[in-house]
């Protein structure tokens, strides 16, 4: 069996070697020395007794009785023996003086030297009292000093418990007052990142890092000076300073930093328009036709392939286009928080008017609250008919000027060039009264479009530049990734040295593939760039831990709380049907459950199985989904959990009704899911007569309970799901095991169990 000294278990458990043995002598578990070897399962004691807090406090408050009471005791003792010393010398002073006195009366008076002797009689007898008050001295000092030690333990212990227990308010205040005393010239406000270190955190407070250590302690954390803080921890050690902080992104914060440092001014920039609409209705070709290129003619079919983005210079101006291969890529966009695009044209085919996608592009265009201008395309065929067109965007709430609505709408013929200088001019128009602005003369900060892995080039990243300029050469940091600026291409493929924003260029140097949406920065600390991107990862990873307890933006479950908090006003949905008749039916119902306080709102309404587009606009609408007569792939409800959207699939119309009416009421009963918490692998096999089967097993991650389900898995199969009828440590029934420890398991109704069996521990939580 494994052992360990106490000693190194105290320093482990930061706890008093004292405090530990009068612990263990508790249970009965008699400890010579903070020298004496313990076992692994007393270690396992002082664990959880150092974990529980309640339990902590108990032991503590007793120890420290105990030891008040002998001290008290021990006073008792020396006050007493003080006292009787005290009348022993006093009764033995009073004995010598009488012999002292006979002496000089039996001494004759005219004998020589009789003075001399009776003075030499009475010194003696003074040194004799002096060593007796001196070894009294000594006595006394000896005492001090055992109560100074004690008194010193008793600090250290009172330290420890300190640091295990929160700071009172009182003592809290008293720290406060300290530092106020020490005279702590700190700012009233800080600006900082959401990564920084514990040394700059110092600076940004202007003091010394002991101040900052003191606070770091009561948090029971630990860093080092070039750590990144914890951002959660830098808001708290603020707080008890009485200093507002105000955190940004890495990014912003370096990019607004140059902005300072050179003193940028922002000035007026170029627009930048997404090109939407149904397939076919002539996006590629306006682009085309207004950069002079043949770009549909080089796609399979006429259809684009991948988003490709352009820079027109119209009349001294510039406009960027991004032409998009569908929605979702605009949606994806708006998903990771880049709001780049400004103005969308929704280019509508005069000859087919309102289609799926048309309606789709419209939803996409209100959520993201970005301007619409609608180009009516192919008026130069026979079969054009414009009017009907606006009328049918009049019943998606999309009016154009001519209807008395705030719409610009242009009618067009990309293919023969018709009325596109007005198009471009009403771009212009919409534009400026948006009064855009960007920063020149700083470190290029941009977004990612699109990204794709050249077989040659390596990974390739399309970057819309907003702010700043960049060069080859210059090192960026781009979501979870950094790299180099190897080549940069602009919009045509060519090769160039030099870009000012607003630009859409290609950028060769990237270390991994960066994603649609990241932000990107150019940067010149790339050491610091790459603990930031370490940082991230790891964050990331303990994001999807926790993401099965996300709150999600709304669900049946949740829709009566948020009422009753006021949280929201209207109750967003989208349909998905097998059918348009079906469509009709279930919008008008959805519609009727309106009340006083909620308002019912269809975003979107469409035929066929739930789509990657259709999840996109729910996270970007906060919507929930109702699907009737379809379904939603693997992959879809994958997708779904992740952006936290709750799909409800029916294909009875009555028990659509009767939820959204329970939701609405807070009737709504709750949902379950599985929680892992723990997995455990099959070490062992043992069979006993009475009991049957045991597993025994070693606990790898988590922990295991005697209430916990279990999924055993052999390989990749799936073998067997149920519970657990009795978990064992040793010989003792347990109710709790945790990693690393070695336990036995009895699985109820199972008994095919099989060495490297691997058993998934979980439990049953309501969804909230």
């Amino acid at each position: 069996m494994l052992s360990i000294k106490l000693h190194e278990a105290t320093k482990k458990f930061k706890i008093s070697n004292k405090l530990a043995m009068f612990f263990l002598e508790k249970k009965d578990i008699p400890v010579k020395s903070h020298s004496s070897v313990i076992s692994m399962e007393q270690l396992e004691l002082l664990r959880e007794f150092s974990g529980s807090i309640e339990k902590y406090s108990k032991i503590v408050d007793e120890f420290n009785n105990i030891e008040k009471r002998k001290k008290k005791e021990s006073k008792k003792v020396v006050k007493k023996e003080s006292t009787k010393e005290k009348k022993v010398k006093e009764k033995e002073i009073k004995e010598e003086i009488p012999k002292i006195k006979l002496k000089k009366e039996t001494i004759p008076e005219k004998k020589k030297g009789l003075k001399n002797i009776e003075k030499d009689e009475i010194a003696v007898e003074k040194d004799k009292i002096d060593k007796k008050t001196e070894k009294k001295k000594i006595v006394q000092k000896k005492e001090e000093l055992k109560e100074k030690e004690k008194k010193e333990i008793k600090r250290r212990e009172k330290k420890e418990l300190n640091l295990k227990q929160p700071e009172p308010e009182k003592e809290k205040n008293h720290n406060l007052k300290k530092q106020k005393t020490e005279e702590l010239n700190l700012p009233k406000i800080i600006k900082i990142s959401d990564l920084i270190t514990l040394k700059e955190f110092c600076e940004k407070l202007n003091i010394k890092l002991k101040h900052v250590e003191e606070k770091i302690k009561c948090l029971k954390k630990e860093y080092l000076s070039n750590d990144i803080i914890d951002v959660e921890d830098v808001k708290e050690i603020c707080k008890q300073f009485n200093v507002k902080v105000e955190i940004t992104s890495y990014e912003d914060y370096i990019f607004f930093g140059q902005v300072e440092k050179n003193k940028a001014k922002s000035l007026k920039r170029s627009p930048v328009v997404t090109v939407m609409g149904h397939v076919d209705h002539g996006k590629t070709t306006l682009l085309d036709s207004l950069r002079k290129t043949k770009v549909a003619d080089r796609e399979a079919g006429g259809i684009t392939q991948k988003i490709g983005a352009y820079k027109l210079g119209i009349n001294g101006g510039d406009i960027i286009f991004i032409d998009t291969p569908g929605h979702e890529a605009f949606t994806n966009l708006r998903v990771r928080g880049a709001e780049i695009t400004d103005i969308i044209v929704l280019v509508v085919a005069a000859n087919d008017g309102v289609k799926p996608q048309t309606i789709e592009a419209i939803n996409h265009a209100f959520a993201a609250g970005v301007p619409i201008i609608v180009a009516i395309n192919k008026i130069d065929m026979d079969s054009a008919d414009s009017d009907k067109v606006k009328q049918e965007l009049s019943q998606h709430n999309v009016l154009v000027e001519e209807w008395g609505g705030d719409v610009v709408c242009v009618e067009i013929s990309a293919k023969f060039d018709k009325n596109l200088n007005s198009l471009l001019e009403m771009i212009i128009l919409v534009a400026e009264m948006q009064e855009l602005k960007s920063y020149k003369d700083v470190p290029a900060r941009g977004t990612v479009i699109e990204s794709r892995l050249d077989t040659n080039l390596g990974p390739m990243g399309s970057v819309l530049i907003q702010d700043g300029s960049i060069k080859t050469g210059d090192c960026f940091i781009c979501g979870n990734s950094i790299g180099k600026i190897k080549c940069i291409f602009n919009d045509r493929g060519k090769t160039i040295n030099y870009a000012e924003a607003p630009i859409p260029v290609e950028i060769m140097g990237f270390e991994n593939l960066p994603d649609s949406g990241d932000r990107f920065q150019i940067i010149d600390d790339i050491e610091k760039a790459k603990k930031v991107i370490d940082l991230r990862k790891l964050r990331q990873k303990e994001t999807r831990k926790d993401e099965i307890f996300a709150e999600k933006k709304l669900s049946l479950q949740n829709l009566f709380k948020k009422m009753e908090n006021k949280e929201i006003k209207s109750f967003p949905f989208i349909i998905k049907t097998d059918n348009f008749g079906s469509g009709e039916v279930i919008e008008e119902i959805l519609l009727k459950q309106s009340i006083e306080n909620l308002k019912v709102v269809v975003i979107h309404k469409s035929i066929g199985n739930i789509s990657e587009s259709d999840i996109l606009l729910a996270s970007t609408s906060g919507s929930i989904i109702i699907g009737f007569n379809v379904k939603a792939s693997q992959r879809i409800l994958m997708l779904a959990k992740r952006e936290k959207i709750e799909i409800k699939l029916y294909n009875v119309v009555y028990h659509l009704i009767e939820d959204i009416e329970k939701s609405i009421k807070g009737e709504m009963e709750p949902e379950y899911i599985e929680s892992k918490i723990g997995k455990v692998e099959i070490i062992q096999k043992f069979k006993i007569s009475k009991l049957g089967i045991i597993a025994g097993c070693l606990v790898k991650e988590g922990k295991v309970t005697n209430k916990s389900k279990l999924k055993v898995i052999r390989g990749n199969d799936l073998v067997f799901e149920g519970e657990i009828e009795s978990l064992r440590r040793i010989k003792d029934e347990v109710k709790e095991v945790k990693a690393g420890t070695e336990c036995g398991i009895r699985i109820k109704n199972f008994n095919a169990i099989e060495i490297n069996d691997i058993l998934e521990v979980y439990e049953i939580l309501k969804k909230e």
